[in-house]
Order: C-alpha cells, then structure tokens, then sequence
C-alpha cells in the first residue's frame, strides 16, 4: 500500500496547525480541501488518525503516520535545500519554560539557516506527550525511558531551590518551610506555574515525608511566577539559574533536583542532528551525578 503525500502533508498540517482551517491556510488550499484529503488517507489505511476536537488531535495510529510525515517532509525539504531550493524546513520541538528561559535560550544561536522553530511551551512532566502524538520531533522532559521510535539522552538535572520575599516568610514562615511547622504551611500561599506543575508539592513532600494541602497562586509564566516571588503572593521553586538576590531560602540545604532527558525521533535529519548537538552542548549548565 502506498501513501499519497498530498494526503500525507494534508494530514500533517491538521495535527501541527490543530485544526482543518489553520491547515488550508498553511497550505494554501480550502479547508474542505483539506478535510477530503485527510478523509482519503483515512479511508486509504482504514482507521480515523485525526480526534476532530478543539485542537486537532492525532489517534494512536495518526501519531506513528504523523512521525512517518514529518520525517518524510523534513528529509524531502534537507534533499532540496541540498540541490539550492530555499524552502524552509520546520522543525517543533517541546520545552519547559524553566529551561526555555535558562541553559536552553543559547539553542536559539545555533539554530541552523533555513530553518522555522516551533517551541512548545510544556511542563517537563508533560512534554513526552507532545513527542508520542507526533507534534513535536524531540522534547525536554522527565521521561528517561525511549518514546517509541525515539532515542533519549541525559541532559543533567536543574536544581530549584524554595524562595520566598523576606516579607512573605515574616508574615507566613518566620521559620522557613520546616521549622514555621506544618499547620503555618498549610496556611502559607505557595506558587505553582499551572495545576499540571508538581515541583513544589514534591518539595514539600520531600521536607515533611507526607502531602500537604496549601492555598495555591496560579501564574503560568517564569517571569510572572518570579515577580510573584518578590512582591510576596507566595512562595515557590526557583531554578539556580534564575536571579535569586532579594529573595530567602525557605529551607536551607534543601533543594530538589529534576532530572531532564532529551528525546527525539531517531532518524537520520542534518537539521534535527544540528539542533540536539546544540541542546546538548547547552546542557553542560546543569548538574550531574551527586
């Protein structure tokens, strides 16, 4: 069974773009363009590879033929570059914003000509996902053990430190987090990036050996979580690579350390290898071992 590639790239777009009219204007082509081709390589495997909701998303099967378009595209795109076409190769890759917004910024010197970057901002915790369906072509994240058909290496770990304004620990922990006691934590406020950030609940369950519920700030952005710091909203992690002057360690000697992995497809692409060479070598900023 051969595969069309119109339908191929059709198909791509949709998952990218996440949805059938963001596809057409990409591609120039009417949506229902679009949704016909993406209907006809459906038709062509005999299973639905798109979940049309609100993003597009790919099904199981839609993410191992979303990998096959996207490394199709990316090679076809290399090959003509290599014969003097200028056609841009798009490469979307997915990274916490703690990296993002630290060791990792340096990438974007590196990135090499002719080539669009799409970052994704996701948890660390969560970015794997954006790798299994097919979004992206490699991800920052937790997650040691190979995606299938990737490959993953260590990258070291970030070390985040417990942070609050001297103002915020004299009115809420005049004691830092352990010894203020656990019912003047449970009343402290305390930052956290989205519901889906768990660096600060690992914290605590690291410092006391048990959950605690806390009232909770909620400011999805490194800059914003940090201003919140200052100005006292709450406390919260800060990685060593963040300014930490006018702020305290709400637990001396206490820190945690996040273990980060790159993963990406294992294909052979001279774009996607310049990029990980690039990350990898960025990566020399976080620590390893004990």
């Amino acid at each position: 069974m051969g595969l069309d590639s119109q339908q191929l790239v059709a198909f791509a777009a949709v998952i990218e773009e996440g949805s059938f009219d963001a596809a057409a204007r990409r591609l120039v082509i009417t949506p229902s363009a679009v949704s016909q081709r993406v209907k006809a390589l459906e038709q062509s495997v005999g299973q639905v590879l798109v979940r049309r909701e609100k993003p597009c998303v790919a099904t199981d099967a839609g993410a191992s033929l979303m990998r096959l378009a996207a490394q199709i595209g990316t090679l076809e795109r290399e090959a003509l570059r290599e014969m003097g076409d200028g056609a841009p190769i798009r490469v979307a890759i997915a990274v916490n914003a703690d990296s993002f917004g630290t060791w990792l910024r340096s990438v974007l010197t590196r990135i090499p000509d002719g080539v669009l970057i799409d970052i994704r901002i996701e948890d660390q915790d969560h970015s794997a996902e954006l790798l299994r369906a097919g979004v992206v072509m490699a991800a920052v994240t937790t997650e040691p053990k190979p995606i299938a058909g990737c490959r993953s290496e260590s990258l070291g770990a970030m070390r985040y430190f417990g942070m609050a304004s001297p103002a915020y620990a004299e009115r809420y922990l005049p004691g830092g987090l352990l010894d203020s006691g656990v019912d003047a934590v449970r009343r402290a406020p305390m930052m956290r990036w989205d519901r889906r950030d768990a660096l600060q609940n690992q914290f605590l369950r690291r410092l006391f050996r048990r959950d605690i519920v806390v009232p909770e700030h909620y400011v999805p952005t490194t800059e914003g979580n940090t201003e919140a710091l200052r100005v006292g909203l709450g406390w919260g992690m800060m990685p060593e690579q963040l300014d930490r002057d006018g702020l305290i360690d709400m637990a001396p000697g206490q820190y945690l350390d996040v273990p980060l992995y790159w993963q990406h497809w294992k294909f052979e692409s001279s774009t996607l290898n310049a990029i990980t060479t690039a990350v990898r070598e960025a990566a020399a900023a976080l620590h390893r071992g004990p």
